[in-house]
C-alpha cells in the first residue's frame, strides 16, 4: 500500500459509504413520497418501469393516475395499484396510436378513462373493464377500427364527446340505464349506429338519451321520454323547426350544431344545461329563449349562431352573455 492509499483509505472508505446511505436515504425518501408501503423491498428500477405516474392527494383521496408508458406492449394490463396506492385514472393519450395494442385490462380501482387515452389504437380488440368504472372520457377510443363489441360497465355515468368515433366495426353495443351524460357524436361513424340502427328514426339510450335522429322531416318533435340531447341533429342540413319535450333537462354538446336550416327551436323552463357547442353554426335560428333553470353553458355554446338571445335577469345565461361578449336581451 503506497502512501497515498495509508493516508487516504479512510476518507475513500468513508466517502464510499456515504454515497451508499444517500442512495438508500433517497429510496427511502421516494418510497414515502410514492406511498410504498413498509415492507417493500424490491429495487427501484426506472429501467424496468412499464407506467409512468402521476401521485395524487386531494378531497378524493390518495391515488395514482397513468400518465405514459416505457414500452410498447401487445397486451396492456392497467395495476390495480402502483407502491400501494390505488391507480384510479388513465391520463389523456397516454396509449394514443399504438396500433400493435391488440387488449387491454383495467385494474379494478380504475374509475376514469382521460381523453384520447386510446385513441387512434387500430388494433385494439379486446377491452376488459371493471366494475368500478364510471367516467369514459372525450375521444377515448376513437378510431379504434378493430373494436367489434362493447359492453360499457354498469357503474358507468358518463360517456365523453366522440368516445367512440370512428370505429368503423363497433357492431355490438351495450349501453346501462345508469348512463346520464353522453357527450356529441359518441358513437358516430359506428357499425352500430349508422347500420343496426339506421332504420331507427330516433336512436336513444342510457338515461333517456338521445344520439341520433335518422328522419327527415323538416319539422322534428322529440319523444316526451328523452331527458338529453347528445349530438344527434349535428350536421343535420334539412331540419327547421325542432320541438322539444316539456320536461327534457339537457341540450347536450354539439347538440343542433351546423345545423344552417334551423329557424326555430323552443327551449322548456326544465332545461338546467345547454352543452359546449350545442347551438354552434345554426345561422338560420332566429331566437332562444334562456330560462331561469339555467346553471351551466358550455364553451362555444351559440357561437356562429344567428340567434337573437332573451335571458332572465341575473341569471346564469345573462353571465355567461356578458363573460361572452354576447349580445342579449332580457326577457
Amino acid at each position: 500500500m503506497n502512501v497515498f492509499q495509508k493516508k487516504c483509505g479512510f476518507s475513500v472508505r468513508t466517502a464510499i459509504l456515504a454515497k451508499i446511505l444517500l442512495i438508500a436515504a433517497s429510496v427511502a425518501a421516494l418510497c414515502v413520497i410514492v406511498g410504498c408501503s413498509s415492507d417493500f423491498a424490491a429495487p427501484f428500477d426506472m429501467a424496468n418501469l412499464v407506467f409512468t405516474y402521476s401521485h395524487v392527494s386531494d378531497s378524493d383521496g390518495e391515488y395514482m393516475i397513468i400518465t405514459g408508458h416505457t414500452v410498447s406492449q401487445t397486451d396492456v394490463t392497467i395495476p390495480d395499484t402502483i407502491y400501494g396506492i390505488p391507480v384510479r385514472e388513465v391520463g389523456e393519450s397516454v396509449f394514443a396510436g399504438e396500433e400493435n395494442l391488440s387488449s387491454v385490462t383495467f385494474g379494478k380501482n380504475v374509475t376514469k378513462i382521460g381523453p384520447n387515452a386510446f385513441g387512434g389504437c387500430t388494433s385494439l380488440e379486446t377491452v376488459n373493464w371493471n366494475v368500478s368504472m364510471s367516467d369514459i372520457g372525450d375521444y377515448a377510443f376513437q378510431s379504434c377500427h378493430s373494436l367489434v363489441s362493447v359492453a360499457i360497465p354498469e357503474n358507468v355515468t358518463s360517456i365523453g364527446r366522440g368516445a367512440f368515433y370512428d370505429c368503423l366495426w363497433l357492431k355490438e353495443l351495450e349501453i346501462p340505464a345508469t348512463v346520464g351524460s353522453i357527450g356529441g357524436r359518441a358513437f358516430s361513424g359506428t357499425a352500430w349506429l349508422d347500420t343496426a340502427h339506421a332504420a331507427d328514426e330516433f336512436v336513444t339510450v342510457g338515461d333517456g338519451i338521445l344520439i341520433a335522429y335518422h328522419g327527415n322531416q323538416a319539422n322534428v318533435t322529440v319523444p316526451q321520454n328523452v331527458k338529453q340531447i347528445a349530438g344527434a341533429f349535428a350536421g343535420n342540413l334539412g331540419v327547421e323547426k325542432v320541438t322539444l319535450p316539456s320536461h327534457i333537462q339537457s341540450i347536450g354538446d354539439m347538440a343542433f350544431m351546423g345545423c344552417t336550416k334551423l329557424e326555430e327551436v323552443t327551449v322548456p323552463d326544465s332545461v338546467t344545461e345547454i352543452g359546449a357547442d350545442a347551438f354552434c353554426g345554426c345561422t338560420s335560428l332566429q331566437s332562444l329563449h334562456l330560462g331561469s333553470q339555467i346553471t351551466a353553458i358550455g364553451d362555444k355554446a351559440f357561437e356562429h349562431c344567428g340567434a337573437a338571445l332573451y335571458v332572465k335577469e341575473g341569471s346564469t345565461a345573462e353571465e355567461y352573455c356578458k363573460q361572452n361578449g354576447i349580445g342579449y336581451t332580457i326577457a
